[in-house]
């Protein structure tokens, strides 16, 4: 994906022109990636920019006038008044006029660094999202940054030391939290930061420049107010990222994220893209969706599993492991969304943001204490958010008797640890805050972070100013998704009669349609369950990986979780891994894969990361 890299070694004990060549190498995954960078061999410093080829194009780094301060940069701004001047030398001279504050002025999707040679300093910064994620250590005097965590472990001289603590949490939650990578000593860059690293001193200091807490509260706001007023900003929101050079596109299911933008889009033509099993849910309202708002619209089947084996390891080579193969679709049709747009608007996290059922909801807007709300998200996390993972008794059997001893209750001390960094924020907003910072950011964003090896990706749903009103707004306002669907019912009319992929009930705030197609729909099951099954009916599921692990990739999930290699590692206890494999293909419990596919992906991160 695009990115920023850099090595500083003030020690001099690394040779950086060998390192920054096999970094930006290990980062080019096809044909169309583009690099530069520069090296000062005075300072045993470089840093650069890597792409895909559709934003930032001009040349970089970017240098003032004096030549003494330098920046590279990926991403996009979205408030720059002089449509002549670049992004990259926007940031320089705002930088050379606000100094560290400068990102406080910035409104966009991106991440910054900034060498200063006068103050002897290399500051890095990113936007109050995190929508660039940017890996990096500070380990024997150096810093090493880059998008990807295998750029840093191009540094022959790392330790590559596990982190336990990011086993007990994925193999629990699927996915890792807060800032944490598989690996000691490498970190995610908090969201809304500023790094700045003293080559002097050798120093490397991380303060943030907002946080949530920015975020007024306005109460005083009613439904109706609050329904003009996020629609009027999901739309300006919409119209920006779909402006400009670049053509834009939809990835289009049957859900409300991706229809609300395509709706909003008034550039003609747009593009619209679905994959997923032929008849099911969302390849039939994406249709219909589709043929409402007119845009050129093209279909992915998904019939069985082999394209999971074609993808299996291009996709774990992007995200690094941090995200399961039972989240790869999408994947199989990047080669032909680059040839159709250069830009996904994206419906990334949308419903979170405008208000989803599990995360607006009483037990956590309304916890007795905050052990209420540690157990009710921790339960969550485990079970509701994605396909339930391990329980307490599974996770005694999982591992071997000499990890189970060093990680026993490392999951949810972590947690705890994690959550308290959110309990400061008011009571109705902190468990959504935490959601989005440790589950959307650190799971579901990694689609986004695959797909940007073919095309860049917009965000119209973390829009600074539609995102702050949003939370501004008594979250009650949000339950149940009534104030999204009176968005869509006011925005985008045609599309409130079009049902919902999730239960297929129309997403209208019209009382009675809704009432009656209800009605009709709830009739129509009924009667195919108990008279006779003569009423269509469209598979739930765009993709059936269950049905994937016990017939096309069963010998495919076998040969690594069984093989040798896995086995001496000596992580995981080998006779609860054939247990746990013997359960799923005996169809007696439902969601095993949850519980089986983290340990499959885990084991190749190892083979690919750490071997």
């Amino acid at each position: 994906m695009s990115g920023i890299f850099g090595i500083v070694d003030p020690t001099q004990q690394i040779e950086i022109d060998t390192l920054v060549i096999n970094m930006i190498a290990v980062m080019s995954h096809f044909d169309w990636y583009v690099s530069h960078h520069f090296v000062d061999h005075n300072h045993n410093f470089t840093m650069g920019q890597i792409g895909i080829g559709i934003f930032n194009k001009t040349p970089q780094p970017v240098w003032n006038l004096n030549h003494t301060i330098a920046l590279v940069m990926a991403g996009e701004f979205y408030n720059i008044s002089h449509p002549s001047i670049s992004d990259e030398q926007y940031a320089l001279e705002l930088y050379e006029k606000c100094g560290s504050d400068f990102v406080k002025q910035l409104n966009g999707a991106f991440i910054i660094a900034l060498w200063d040679k006068e103050k002897n300093r290399l500051l890095i910064t990113n936007d109050r999202f995190a929508l660039y994620p940017l890996y990096f250590t500070c380990h024997a005097g150096r810093l090493i940054f880059a998008p990807e965590m295998k750029a840093i472990l191009c540094d022959k001289t790392f330790s590559r030391k596990l982190d336990l603590t990011a086993l007990a949490q994925y193999t629990r939650f699927q996915h890792l939290l807060g800032e944490r990578t598989f690996f000691e000593d490498i970190e995610l860059l908090p969201k809304a930061s500023l790094l700045s690293y003293d080559l002097t001193t050798g120093s490397c200091n991380i303060k943030p420049y907002w946080s949530f807490a920015d975020i007024p509260y306005r109460p005083e706001i009613k439904f109706e107010e609050a329904v003009e007023e996020v629609g009027h900003l999901i739309r300006l929101a919409v119209e920006r990222l779909s402006a400009g050079p670049y053509r834009p596109g939809v990835y289009l299911s049957g859900g409300l994220d991706s229809r609300t933008i395509l709706g909003l889009v008034k550039r003609r033509p747009i593009v619209s893209l679905t994959y997923g099993l032929q008849n099911c849910r969302d390849v039939y309202y994406a249709n219909k969706i589709a043929q409402a708002v007119g845009s050129e619209h093209h279909w992915v089947n998904l019939p069985n599993g082999e394209w999971i084996k074609e993808f299996a390891d291009l996709h774990l080579d992007l995200t690094e492991g941090y995200h399961s193969w039972i989240h790869a679709h999408g994947i199989s049709t990047l080669s032909q969304a680059r040839q159709l747009f250069d830009v996904n608007l994206s419906g990334w996290d949308g419903g979170t943001i405008m208000g989803d059922s599990d995360t607006i909801e009483p037990l956590q807007l309304k916890a007795v204490d905050e052990a209420a709300l540690t157990t009710r998200l921790f339960y969550l996390f485990t079970h509701k958010f994605t396909w339930p993972s391990i329980n307490e008794p599974e996770k005694h059997l999982l591992f071997s008797d000499a990890i189970f001893n060093q990680i026993y209750q490392r999951d949810f001390e972590s947690f705890n640890t994690e959550l308290a960094k959110y309990l400061h924020y008011r009571p109705d907003v902190r468990a959504e805050y935490f959601y989005i910072d440790n589950h959307c950011r650190r799971l579901t964003m990694n689609m986004v972070i695959f797909s940007r090896s073919h095309i860049e990706a917009r965000f119209p749903f973390f829009d600074y100013d539609f995102f702050d009103f949003i939370h501004s707004l008594h979250p009650p306002l949000r339950e149940n998704r009534m104030l999204y669907k009176a968005v869509i019912q006011r925005e985008t009319p045609q599309l409130a009669y079009i049902p919902y992929d999730h239960d297929e009930f129309l997403p209208t705030t019209q009382p009675l349609i809704r009432r009656i197609h209800r009605i009709t729909v709830k009739l129509k099951r009924r009667f195919n369950r108990h008279i006779f099954p003569i009423f269509s009916t469209r598979p739930t599921l765009y993709a059936d990986y269950e049905a994937y692990l016990r017939h096309e990739l069963r010998d495919w999930a076998e040969n690594i979780l069984f093989d040798r290699r896995t086995t001496e590692r000596g992580i995981f206890n080998p006779a609860f891994l054939h247990t746990l494999m013997n359960r799923h293909l005996s169809e007696l419990e439902e969601w095993m894969i949850g519980k089986i596919a983290p340990l499959i992906t885990y084991e190749m991160m190892l083979r690919r990361f750490y071997d």
